[in-house]
């Protein structure tokens, strides 16, 4: 058997690729449902919310039938339309500095490994400090 050191360097560069790309995705897991179709409803949740909250009279002149995910939460947690808008939008706005933390460090760990040359630096592009991001994650 032949060892051969650079292709040994590039399935060790795959395989610490696909580790940030997962620790990214738990990252991203703190803030948002990682599930197929969840963003779609994620975006039109905003949608709705952005609508009631132009409404200069809090949503009332907004139509039932034109926020109906809102509508349905604001009625299972006992709480106005607007508050309801108020609080998607909120998370929302959590979720996007959440997730441009994610995105900085996800692209430093990937230009790290994209400079690395020897297998030590190689694996040390897949060590991300998560802290502050876990901490933001909390405050919400």
């Amino acid at each position: 058997m032949r060892f051969d050191l650079r292709a040994d360097t590039e399935l060790l560069r795959v395989q610490v690729r696909t580790e940030i790309d997962y620790q990214v995705g738990c990252a991203r897991a703190l803030f948002v449902t990682l599930s197929r179709g969840q963003e779609a409803v994620y975006s039109i949740k905003r949608q709705e919310a952005l609508l009631i909250a132009a409404d200069r009279q809090q949503g009332v002149n907004v139509p039932e039938d034109e926020t109906p995910h809102v509508t349905a939460e604001a009625a299972d947690d006992g709480v106005s339309r607007f508050e309801k808008a108020v609080e998607i939008l909120t998370r929302d706005r959590h979720w996007a500095n959440g997730s441009a933390m994610i995105e900085s460090l996800r692209r430093r760990a990937k230009a790290a490994l994209a400079t690395a040359t020897t297998p030590s630096e190689i694996r040390a592009a897949a060590v991300i400090d998560w802290q502050n991001v876990e901490d933001y994650a909390r405050t919400l």
